[in-house]
């Protein structure tokens, strides 16, 4: 047999990166092996009640099939079709039945080894491994299925609300290209145009806002070492990893990866760095042994991705590939996807409804063309298309994208990060908060105020800060304080960070420190007493089998931590120090020390010590206990052999021990936290504390910060001996719940089967949740996620603060997950939609305000651009149902929606929060982003008042221009409209004298300004086509035939028309300065200024100014200086509407000032007057420079109209008589949108 020298170890730098997403998975995988064991432990008892018990904690991580959970703020079956989160807890569940089933880890290591066809010493053969290979694949990760960056820029691109804009671009292509020449269908290219580069330019800034490093199966591929050494027919051999098969002898050295799942069956001080799958990068001894059911937990499997940090060994592949832990946990990261948010949510139906409406007004109108107007296929389609097209608010998805990124960098500045913007909006719906304590209440500044031993209460002064002369109630030289002091620090893992060897001039106090609060405090106040080094050097600890540290670190499910120290004495050679919750430890206590002697514990003592744990506790102190336990030395010899692995594998009896005293920290609460409850309380946002603290202790803190205000049910049962327990749940407001109650619910519910109706379930948890004023106290953070769920199924819409690996699953239950920035870990932070960078629970506050507002300013945004929008919609109503000649083209349309509206709406995100934000109730699931109440309010009041404007000054201008609103109706309908006929002379002399029924235009009336005669006859105006007199631009439009022809008058079309009627019926004689109906002295420039310099004077010389005896000036450019009027009128009423929607509720007189507000009104204005003032730019978009009557005067009175109304309406919901003190009012019912 070949022998096997394994390489020299080598001493490199290295460092294991961690990645949180992985480390989450693995704590979900973990966690779902823990309670299916011990689901498969209670199976083989005889008990129901305990088979029940375990089959609902199995639920913990994935449970209530049939039950509605709530995701993101909406509720859905968990069977529902959808792949989420929860269907990530599922596939866990899954794939923790597989890792309970595996015994790799536990079966003899020739029993694996002829499994899997190998030999222990020689590995397998090379054709073996070609064969495998073959059997099992390559040793890699499959590629799963990764979107490319523009698959997920094309994503953001077409949102709901982008594929609403996507359909009314092409909408408006299809116009142009029904009939490219026709009026405004340039407009309507432009439009198009211009929509698609707002999808473009939103979305990629939402994809740049949200776009994170998607380099997950990058670091999964990264786990990967290129090469590895193999035992191969006893030989060493270097081949590719990716060759490895199960069966394999791998060799590792310090450095190396792990190349796959292996069972170590050689160990030369290796020690791992789980810290890829765990979080934690303590280096973790291998061993050959099993040391854990859990093959996730046990000391003789090493995980693929994983480094080899000390030592060196041998392994036995077990698994490759996907079907590595780390295979496994990629799958379950790459197999959910995000819920949608809130927001995204209400977007889509405010896309649906907007959607229909559009559609339905649209199919509406398209019938009336076809059936009542008997209108062509094309121009139906094309009035049809310009209705949808005008129902869309073009601008407001730029607003949305500019208000969330905008909160994102206000709630920077306050310390809060923000994962995912539209999570900043379910903030603002959250009605309650499940928040930790520690660090988050309070200031996580832990100093030691008391001292109990002997069975008396000490001050704990602290010697730094007390100093010499000062005087002590507790003696460091009494043996009892002795053992107190050596347990604590024995039992504490925090110490100092410094680097000097010189202690004799350091402040202990300011010195930084590694460990936690709690541990903190007990080495700040121990360290003057006697330096914690010295104390830790008299007691050493003793060692396991493997070498490590005889050491069992706290966790929430025992509440305690110990570890074994050599410590010799008479009887005993070694000695157990225990520290934890005083309660638990008592349990396992038979003697109090007192003057350093046993004293056997009675009911006097327990009382003494319960009367003073509780006299701590409600003072808002933190209690630790501290105990010792000898053990005898005939049964536990010299070099006997510890497992600390868990409770259950100790080999000695947790009893017996002798209680050493107690110790209680202070933890003040944040100086910003009771102001910030305060604010929760009146925005009836209900906070819940969650701690690990005993009942005592949470539930003072919880009244100093105002979390408690009334009397708890402990209260009123202290205050009432008689009173039953069902009487005073019932009438106290606050109470206070230990984790264990939890429990014993469970039990209760366990033991009566487990199929209770959905409402029978965790009812007595529901019950308490309910209460106004609720703590719990020494909860896990299983139990955490059973509160969290719990308050969901009441319909809470529900924030997690969390700052442990253990606390992730709760936080991705919550509806908003909240991580401390300060004191959380990688994992939560990962996990967590927000961020809090201070962690203080005041930003939390900060956050919900800021939620608020955003969905207040959002809806403020949607009235103000639905406003114009409806000014938009109307002007088709008014072409198709009345025969109008369009009162508003779409290039002012596009105007409306895209320039002078876009930069008022935008101001919206910088409002500042109404002054009840924070006294209103929570918004209800049913209170929606728009509702019918908004879309009325938008549509049938604001909408109506700028309508009317709008088409008041439509008929204005169009009156000015010789066209009165009775003229206008139907007028559509009349393709050859009539002009007064002039009797026509030619130059030969040859009259054409005017038809009997018409008109006749004689040379007086030419200059009236005042003429009120109908100048319109029902005939035809006729002239001959072939007559020489014609010039070019009006023989286009007239038929190539002899005789008289119509010559028409085309107000869809005008651009077609290039010529002025008087081309063809009215000349102007210089040397008279007057008219005369001949055609023989006309040309095209003097056509131009004749609409310039006709002023209200008898006299035609040239002058200054613009046409105003307009009767005379029939030409078709009248439409669009009534449109421009249109289109002016609607900036005039948006002036105010924009000041009326600061507010929805209050005065604008109270209202603070949004100066980005009013400079978008300026530059609205500045936008509005260059586009009808400045030459070539009004021409560009169909614009005229109206008068300055038309300017201002018909838009105006409609503008005040609604500002004016607007502060009624606010005046009533403000003061009008409400039915009751907790009803609205009239006006607030019907009318606050």
């Amino acid at each position: 047999m070949a022998q096997y020298r394994p390489l020299n170890d080598g001493q490199q730098n290295f460092t294991q990166a961690t990645n949180p997403q992985i480390v989450a998975g693995f704590q979900i995988l973990r966690q779902s092996v823990d309670l299916g064991m011990q689901q498969s432990e209670s199976a083989r008892k005889s008990s129901m009640k305990a088979q029940a018990l375990v089959s609902r904690q199995s639920q913990m991580l994935n449970q209530m099939k049939e039950q509605k959970i709530m995701v993101k703020d909406v509720i859905v079956p968990v069977d529902a079709p959808t792949n989420t989160k929860q269907d990530v807890l599922k596939k866990a569940q899954n794939k923790g039945e597989e890792y309970r089933n595996m015994d790799e880890h536990k079966i003899d290591v020739l029993v694996l080894a002829n499994r899997l066809g190998t030999s222990k010493d020689e590995g397998l053969s090379d054709d073996q491994a070609v064969q495998k290979n073959l059997q099992y694949g390559d040793n890699k990760l499959s590629e799963k299925a990764k979107t490319p960056w523009w698959i997920k820029l094309i994503k953001e691109m077409v949102q709901p609300f982008s594929i609403l804009l996507w359909i009314a671009s092409f909408a408006c292509f299809a116009l142009y290209g029904v009939n490219p020449e026709a009026l405004g269908a340039k407009s309507n290219l432009w439009l198009a145009i211009i929509l698609i580069a707002i999808i473009l330019l939103t979305g990629s800034i939402t994809y740049n806002q949200s776009a994170k490093a998607d380099a997950l199966m990058e670091g999964f591929k990264n786990f990967l070492p290129s090469n590895c050494i193999v035992i191969r027919g006893g030989q060493r051999k270097q081949v590719p990893a990716e060759k490895i098969v199960p069966g394999d002898i791998v060799e590792v050295k310090m450095g190396d990866k792990i190349p796959a799942d292996i069972r170590i069956i050689q160990s030369r001080e290796m020690k791992v760095d789980n810290s890829a799958l765990t979080g934690e990068c303590d280096p973790l001894l291998r061993v050959t042994e099993c040391t854990s059911e859990n093959p996730l937990e046990t000391k003789n499997l090493a995980f693929f991705g994983t480094l080899c940090k000390e030592g060196s060994g041998l392994g036995m592949v077990i698994q490759i590939g996907d079907k590595t832990v780390m295979g496994q946990i990629a799958d379950l990261a790459t197999g959910g996807e995000t819920p949608e948010t809130p927001l995204n949510i209400e977007l889509k139906r405010f896309v649906i409804l907007i959607s229909c409406i559009a559609v339905s007004l649209g199919i509406l109108f398209l019938i009336l063309s076809l059936v009542v107007e008997k209108a062509s296929v094309d121009t139906a389609v094309g009035q049809a298309i310009g209705i949808i097209v005008a129902n869309v608010p073009e601008g407001l998805l730029g607003c949305i994208t500019v208000s969330l990124a905008i909160t994102a960098k206000r709630l920077a500045d306050k310390q809060v990060l923000v994962k995912n913007l539209e999570a900043v909006e379910t903030l603002g719906s959250t009605s309650c908060i499940c928040s930790d304590k520690t660090g988050t209440l309070t200031q996580n500044k832990m100093s030691v105020e008391n001292v109990w031993y002997d069975g008396l209460k000490r001050k704990a002064l602290n010697k730094l800060i007390a100093g010499k002369n000062a005087e002590y109630e507790y003696e460091t030289s009494d043996p009892t304080f002795r053992d107190l002091h050596d347990c604590a620090i024995i039992t504490s893992e925090a110490k100092f960070n410094i680097q000097t060897k010189d202690k004799q001039n350091i402040n202990w106090l300011d010195t930084p420190t590694i460990g936690d609060a709690s541990e903190t405090a007990l080495i700040k106040f121990f360290q003057p007493i006697e330096d914690i080094e010295l104390t830790r050097q008299r007691r050493q600890f003793a060692e396991l089998p493997d070498k490590s540290l005889a050491k069992m670190p706290f966790n929430s499910t025992n509440k305690f931590s110990l570890c074994i120290v050599n410590w010799e004495t008479h009887d005993s050679y070694y000695c157990v120090y225990i520290k934890g919750a005083p309660e638990k430890l008592w349990t396992f206590c038979s003697y109090l020390l007192v003057e350093g002697r046993n004293q056997p514990i009675d009911e006097q003592i327990t009382q003494k010590f319960k009367q003073v744990n509780l006299t701590f506790g409600k003072g808002g102190e933190r209690v630790l206990g501290f105990a010792k336990l000898h053990l005898p030395r005939a049964e536990y010899h010299k070099g006997y052999q510890f497992n600390l692995n868990s409770v259950d594998t100790l080999k000695f009896r947790l009893e017996g021990f002798t209680f050493l005293g107690l110790l209680s920290l202070m933890d003040p609460p944040k100086v910003t936290v009771p102001q910030a409850i305060r604010k929760c309380q009146s925005a009836g946002i209900k906070v819940i504390m969650v701690t690990g603290d005993q009942p005592p202790t949470a539930g003072a803190i919880a009244k100093q910060i105002g979390i408690i205000t009334g009397k708890t049910v402990d209260d009123l049962l202290d205050e009432n001996p008689s009173m039953s327990y069902e009487d005073a749940f019932r009438l106290a407001p606050a109470i206070v719940i230990h984790g264990d109650l939890i429990v014993q619910a469970l039990e209760e519910e366990a033991s009566q089967g487990e199929n209770l109706p959905e409402e029978m379930k965790d009812r007595k948890l529901r019950s308490w949740c309910s209460k106004p004023q609720v703590v719990f106290a020494r909860t896990s953070p299983a139990q955490k996620l059973m509160i969290v769920r719990a308050c969901q199924y009441l319909g809470h819409v529900v924030g997690v603060t969390g700052d442990g690996v253990n606390d992730s699953p709760a936080i991705k239950q919550g509806d908003i997950g909240i991580s401390m920035g300060i004191s959380g870990s990688d994992v939560t932070k990962d996990a967590a939609d927000m961020i809090l960078l201070n962690d203080d629970f005041a930003s939390i506050v900060d956050g919900v305000e800021e939620g608020r507002k955003i969905f207040d300013n959002l809806k403020k945004t949607i009235v103000y651009l639905l406003t114009s929008n409806i000014t938009e919609v109307f002007p088709y109503v008014g072409e198709i149902a009345i025969g109008l000649p369009l009162p508003l083209s779409n290039a002012f349309i596009l105007t409306i929606c895209i320039g002078t509206d876009i930069l008022p709406a935008i101001s919206f995100a910088y409002e500042e929060a109404e002054i009840d934000i924070m006294t209103r109730k929570p918004r209800k699931k049913d209170d929606h982003l728009v509702s019918l109440r908004l879309i009325t309010h938008a549509y049938l009041l604001q909408g109506v008042i700028a309508t009317s404007a709008g088409f008041f000054s439509y008929f204005s201008t169009m009156n000015e221009y010789g066209f009165p609103p009775n003229l206008l109706l139907n007028f559509m309908n009349k393709p050859y409209q009539q002009i007064p006929w002039a009797p026509i002379t030619l130059a030969n002399g040859q009259k054409y004298a005017p038809p009997p029924t018409s008109w006749v235009w004689d040379m007086p009336n030419m200059n009236n300004p005042f003429l009120t005669t109908q100048p319109y006859s029902p005939n035809w105006q006729m002239a001959p086509v072939l007559s020489p007199a014609l010039n070019s631009k009006g023989a286009i439009d007239l038929e190539d035939t002899i005789g008289f022809q119509n010559i028409p008058l085309n107000w869809i079309n005008p651009e077609i028309i290039y010529y002025d009627l008087r081309y063809i019926f009215v000349t102007y004689d210089k040397t008279q300065s007057r008219w005369f109906p001949t055609f023989n002295e006309w040309d095209n420039q003097f056509s131009d200024q004749l609409c310039r310099y006709f002023d209200r004077s008898d006299s035609l010389l040239e002058g200054s100014g613009y046409p105003i005896n307009t009767n005379a000036c029939f030409k078709t450019a009248a439409l669009k200086y009534a449109q421009t009027s249109y289109f002016v009128a609607v900036v005039l009423v948006q002036w105010s509407n924009v000041f009326s929607c600061k507010q929805r509720k209050m005065s604008l007189i109270y209202s603070p000032i949004n100066t980005v507000m009013f400079y978008g009104v300026i530059l609205e204005t500045i936008i509005f007057l260059c586009i009808v003032y400045i030459p070539g730019v009004n021409t560009w978009f169909g614009a005229r420079p109206v008068d300055i009557l038309n300017l201002g005067m018909p838009g105006l009175p409609y503008s005040m109209c609604l500002f004016c109304w607007e502060e009624m309406r606010k005046y009533f919901i403000r003061n009008f008589q409400k039915p009751s003190k907790f009803e609205p009012n009239f006006f607030e019912a019907n009318s606050l949108w």
